[in-house]
Protein backbone atom coordinates (compact mmCIF):
# COMPACT_ATOMS: atom_id res chain seq x y z
CA UNK A 1 0.00 0.00 0.00
CA UNK A 2 2.84 2.27 0.71
CA UNK A 3 3.91 1.89 -2.94
CA UNK A 4 0.75 2.87 -4.12
CA UNK A 5 0.61 6.06 -2.30
CA UNK A 6 3.97 7.56 -3.05
CA UNK A 7 3.17 6.48 -6.96
CA UNK A 8 -0.09 8.48 -6.51
CA UNK A 9 1.66 11.56 -4.56
CA UNK A 10 4.39 11.48 -7.45
CA UNK A 11 1.79 11.55 -10.32
CA UNK A 12 -0.05 13.94 -8.14
CA UNK A 13 3.02 16.68 -8.27
CA UNK A 14 3.82 15.53 -11.68
CA UNK A 15 -0.26 16.47 -12.90
CA UNK A 16 0.14 19.91 -10.93
CA UNK A 17 3.82 20.96 -12.35
CA UNK A 18 2.63 20.42 -15.72
CA UNK A 19 -0.44 22.60 -15.02
CA UNK A 20 2.39 25.39 -13.51
CA UNK A 21 4.14 25.12 -16.50
CA UNK A 22 1.10 25.21 -18.99
CA UNK A 23 0.47 28.82 -20.37
CA UNK A 24 -2.13 29.91 -18.02
CA UNK A 25 -4.95 31.23 -20.85
CA UNK A 26 -8.16 30.30 -21.54
CA UNK A 27 -11.22 32.04 -23.68
CA UNK A 28 -14.73 32.04 -22.37
CA UNK A 29 -18.27 32.94 -23.94
CA UNK A 30 -21.72 33.95 -21.94
CA UNK A 31 -24.57 35.13 -23.63
CA UNK A 32 -27.80 35.05 -22.41
CA UNK A 33 -31.81 37.33 -22.40
CA UNK A 34 -33.09 38.70 -19.68
CA UNK A 35 -36.52 40.75 -19.25
CA UNK A 36 -36.52 43.94 -16.82
CA UNK A 37 -40.00 45.44 -15.84
CA UNK A 38 -38.78 48.90 -16.78
CA UNK A 39 -38.87 51.66 -19.74
CA UNK A 40 -35.55 50.88 -22.23
CA UNK A 41 -34.00 54.38 -21.79
CA UNK A 42 -34.00 54.04 -17.66
CA UNK A 43 -32.90 50.55 -18.17
CA UNK A 44 -29.75 51.60 -20.66
CA UNK A 45 -29.06 54.65 -18.42
CA UNK A 46 -29.23 52.27 -15.08
CA UNK A 47 -26.62 50.02 -16.98
CA UNK A 48 -23.97 53.18 -16.45
CA UNK A 49 -25.39 54.32 -13.41
CA UNK A 50 -22.83 54.09 -10.09
CA UNK A 51 -25.29 53.46 -7.65
CA UNK A 52 -27.68 50.79 -9.36
CA UNK A 53 -24.43 49.17 -10.32
CA UNK A 54 -23.19 49.34 -6.87
CA UNK A 55 -26.33 47.84 -5.28
CA UNK A 56 -26.64 45.15 -8.73
CA UNK A 57 -23.20 43.56 -8.82
CA UNK A 58 -23.06 40.96 -6.28
CA UNK A 59 -20.26 41.96 -4.01
CA UNK A 60 -19.75 45.33 -5.04
CA UNK A 61 -18.76 47.90 -1.88
CA UNK A 62 -18.05 50.97 -3.83
CA UNK A 63 -19.00 52.29 -7.48
CA UNK A 64 -17.43 55.89 -8.70
CA UNK A 65 -16.53 57.43 -11.72
CA UNK A 66 -12.59 58.28 -11.93
CA UNK A 67 -11.32 60.41 -14.77
CA UNK A 68 -7.80 59.38 -16.80
CA UNK A 69 -6.68 60.69 -19.78
CA UNK A 70 -7.85 58.10 -22.13
CA UNK A 71 -11.54 59.28 -20.84
CA UNK A 72 -13.61 58.36 -18.12
CA UNK A 73 -13.90 54.97 -16.38
CA UNK A 74 -16.85 53.45 -13.70
CA UNK A 75 -14.52 52.14 -10.62
CA UNK A 76 -16.13 48.80 -9.11
CA UNK A 77 -14.67 47.78 -5.30
CA UNK A 78 -15.87 44.36 -5.29
CA UNK A 79 -15.27 41.14 -2.91
CA UNK A 80 -16.57 38.26 -4.57
CA UNK A 81 -18.13 35.43 -2.87
CA UNK A 82 -15.90 32.49 -4.50
CA UNK A 83 -13.49 30.39 -2.72
CA UNK A 84 -9.80 31.32 -2.71
CA UNK A 85 -10.53 34.92 -4.80
CA UNK A 86 -10.95 37.20 -1.94
CA UNK A 87 -11.23 40.91 -2.43
CA UNK A 88 -11.64 43.48 -2.80
CA UNK A 89 -10.79 44.29 -6.56
CA UNK A 90 -10.83 46.95 -8.45
CA UNK A 91 -12.66 46.51 -11.61
CA UNK A 92 -12.69 50.13 -13.93
CA UNK A 93 -15.57 49.75 -16.67
CA UNK A 94 -15.18 51.56 -20.00
CA UNK A 95 -17.66 52.07 -22.95
CA UNK A 96 -16.74 51.11 -26.23
CA UNK A 97 -19.56 51.18 -29.07
CA UNK A 98 -22.74 53.31 -27.21
CA UNK A 99 -25.84 54.23 -29.19
CA UNK A 100 -28.70 55.15 -26.71
CA UNK A 101 -30.46 53.22 -25.48
CA UNK A 102 -30.68 50.63 -27.92
CA UNK A 103 -27.15 49.25 -27.59
CA UNK A 104 -24.10 49.21 -24.91
CA UNK A 105 -20.48 47.78 -24.40
CA UNK A 106 -18.72 47.32 -21.49
CA UNK A 107 -15.46 46.29 -21.59
CA UNK A 108 -13.11 45.85 -17.95
CA UNK A 109 -9.56 44.68 -17.70
CA UNK A 110 -9.47 43.74 -14.16
CA UNK A 111 -5.81 42.11 -12.98
CA UNK A 112 -4.49 41.03 -9.35
CA UNK A 113 -1.57 38.84 -8.16
CA UNK A 114 -3.93 35.67 -10.04
CA UNK A 115 -4.26 36.56 -13.15
CA UNK A 116 -6.04 39.00 -15.32
CA UNK A 117 -8.97 39.31 -17.21
CA UNK A 118 -9.85 41.50 -20.83
CA UNK A 119 -13.62 40.98 -21.22
CA UNK A 120 -16.25 43.05 -23.66
CA UNK A 121 -19.70 42.55 -23.24
CA UNK A 122 -22.01 43.45 -26.09
CA UNK A 123 -25.61 44.63 -24.78
CA UNK A 124 -28.77 44.91 -26.93
CA UNK A 125 -32.43 46.66 -25.41
CA UNK A 126 -35.40 46.28 -26.92
CA UNK A 127 -38.79 47.29 -25.88
CA UNK A 128 -41.16 44.47 -25.09
CA UNK A 129 -44.67 44.94 -23.69
CA UNK A 130 -43.36 43.54 -20.27
CA UNK A 131 -40.84 46.84 -20.16
CA UNK A 132 -37.21 45.93 -21.53
CA UNK A 133 -35.47 42.76 -23.22
CA UNK A 134 -31.53 42.42 -22.44
CA UNK A 135 -29.37 40.48 -25.17
CA UNK A 136 -25.67 40.14 -23.64
CA UNK A 137 -22.80 38.53 -25.32
CA UNK A 138 -19.53 38.77 -23.49
CA UNK A 139 -16.11 37.33 -24.47
CA UNK A 140 -13.19 36.93 -21.98
CA UNK A 141 -9.64 36.41 -22.49
CA UNK A 142 -8.14 34.74 -19.14
CA UNK A 143 -4.65 34.53 -18.00
CA UNK A 144 -2.62 33.30 -14.90
CA UNK A 145 -3.66 31.14 -11.83
CA UNK A 146 -7.80 32.05 -12.40
CA UNK A 147 -7.12 30.22 -16.02
CA UNK A 148 -6.68 27.15 -14.43
CA UNK A 149 -9.76 27.10 -12.36
CA UNK A 150 -12.12 24.22 -13.84
CA UNK A 151 -14.68 24.80 -16.10
CA UNK A 152 -17.51 23.47 -14.18
CA UNK A 153 -17.03 26.01 -10.85
CA UNK A 154 -16.02 29.00 -12.83
CA UNK A 155 -19.35 28.62 -14.94
CA UNK A 156 -20.92 28.25 -11.69
CA UNK A 157 -20.06 31.29 -10.51
CA UNK A 158 -20.52 32.95 -13.53
CA UNK A 159 -24.16 31.90 -13.36
CA UNK A 160 -25.00 32.18 -10.01
CA UNK A 161 -23.54 35.74 -10.30
CA UNK A 162 -25.68 36.76 -13.38
CA UNK A 163 -28.53 35.52 -11.57
CA UNK A 164 -27.74 37.63 -8.40
CA UNK A 165 -27.22 40.50 -10.42
CA UNK A 166 -30.15 40.56 -12.68
CA UNK A 167 -32.36 40.16 -9.65
CA UNK A 168 -31.05 43.29 -7.74
CA UNK A 169 -31.05 44.96 -11.10
CA UNK A 170 -34.29 44.36 -11.56
CA UNK A 171 -35.24 45.59 -8.26
CA UNK A 172 -33.09 49.00 -8.37
CA UNK A 173 -34.48 50.03 -11.66
CA UNK A 174 -38.15 48.78 -11.17
CA UNK A 175 -38.15 51.06 -8.01
CA UNK A 176 -36.46 54.17 -9.04
CA UNK A 177 -38.41 56.82 -9.52
CA UNK A 178 -37.91 58.25 -13.58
Amino acid sequence: MPILEAKTIIAMRVVWESLENEEDKRTMEVSGNQKVKAARPQVFNALLDPETLKNSVPGCDGAEFVDFPTGRQLKLTVSPNFPGFKGPYNVFLQTGAINPPAHLVLIAEPTSSLGSIKATCSIDLADSPEGTDITYNAQAEIDGKIALTPDFIIHKAVKAALEQFFKNFEKQVSTAKV
